[in-house]
């Protein structure tokens, strides 16, 4: 469920496990498709989560050319459509409404769908009474929502995500590499801005644990006025909500205005998926931005704690991370979990071991942005 509440969740677990083992003995088990010319996506919840799809939509073009790829998407993660790598046609769904969700899938008439939510039983059920011809989806430990679906594939939580989406997209053929893509991004007013000195810092999160994954504001504003000591010019990125965080950060670190400076809410999807790869480095805590860099090919330092690098990292070549040294650390997988020390965790990632991970990056030469981008 799109950024579900803990009542949303109660429901989804104590309505949708009866409803789910009902299905698991009656449903009739039917094979996938091999030629379908209308395949459904599901992907409810959020703007990091529909980038790491995108290997899978490559994929499924690459399969069936001229099938029709229908996405059904929440509004959470409506900003990201216009990034998706092949043409789509988009359903924006309130996924709080089951009903609604299924008369837009009904209305698809879709030969295949394939749901990517590993946890939510509704949308399960959901897809369990689609009328699509086939319905594919996640076996996820202790979630039971597989007794839904013609076929499942293992979901773990053990693995990058990316390894979880590249088993649902194997479903349909061979694939050496799963690999985030996005359209080109557009370019930006900020034509002005240096980007081989820039390091941008990315402070906030969504989401029901965004509290839980934010490392403390004190320790951004200490490692920017380290950066801006050392020379280099730090950006903020965010949305409109996160301008007066951002500005509080600036105020605190004491950075002039041509040194700290506020990108919040003046950056689109597309435009920071311009900047991203021609900026010297990301540096950002586990939100759709780090998702973003990896499918652009953005130089990145992902700081862990809830969560861990290895499990929801950046992906691609240029990225790394830090895992907060708790010992509570990674206890989130799916994204609802809670933990009674969840707050400490981000805190134990000092400024001293950011920083020097950061200059080590920074010290490295690296090609012009020619050069980086494809």
């Amino acid at each position: 469920m799109s950024r579900s509440s803990d009542l949303d969740r109660l429901i989804d677990r104590y309505v949708g496990i009866p409803v789910l083992f009902m299905l698991g003995m009656v449903k009739r088990k039917r094979a996938l498709p091999s030629a379908p010319k209308r395949i459904g996506i599901i992907q409810p919840t959020a703007i990091g989560d529909m980038f790491l799809i995108t290997g899978l939509l490559n994929h499924l073009r690459n399969c069936w050319p001229e099938a029709e790829i229908h996405l059904f998407h929440g509004p959470s993660n409506a900003a990201a459509i216009s990034l998706m790598p092949v043409d789509v046609i988009p359903h924006c769904c309130k996924f709080k409404m089951p009903w609604q969700v299924l008369g837009e899938l009904r209305g698809a008439r879709l030969d295949l769908l394939i749901n990517c939510a590993p946890w939510t039983r509704l949308t399960a059920i959901v897809a369990a009474f689609s009328d699509a011809g086939a319905t594919l989806g996640f076996r996820s430990p202790g979630q039971h929502a597989h007794y839904a679906y013609d076929e499942a594939v293992d979901y773990a939580p053990n693995r990058h995500e990316v390894e979880n989406h590249r088993a649902l997209a194997q479903c349909f053929g061979p694939l050496d590499r799963y690999r985030l893509a996005v359209r080109p991004g557009n370019r930006t007013e900020l034509t002005n801005l240096p980007f081989e000195k820039t390091v941008l810092l990315h402070m906030t999160a969504g989401g029901s644990r965004a509290r839980q994954k934010s490392w403390p504001a004190s320790n951004w504003a200490a490692l920017a006025q380290l950066l801006a000591k050392d020379g280099w010019i730090v950006g903020f990125t965010g949305t409109v909500v996160d301008i007066s965080a951002v500005q509080e950060v600036i105020a605190e670190a004491k950075l002039q205005p041509e040194i700290g400076i506020c990108l919040a809410g003046r950056l689109s999807l597309s435009q920071l998926a311009y900047v991203l790869p021609r900026v010297r480095l990301l540096v950002t805590i586990d939100t759709g931005i780090a998702h973003l860099a990896s499918a652009v090919n953005g130089a990145v330092i992902g700081l862990h704690g809830p969560t861990r690098f290895e499990r929801w990292g950046s992906c691609n070549a240029r990225a790394s991370g830090l895992n907060a040294p708790h010992p509570s650390g990674g206890y989130i997988h799916y994204g609802f979990e809670r933990h009674p020390r969840g707050e400490e965790i981000m805190a134990s990632l000092s400024v001293d071991e950011v920083f020097s991970a950061v200059l080590g990056r920074l010290q490295v030469p690296v090609k012009s942005a020619a050069d980086e981008i494809s």
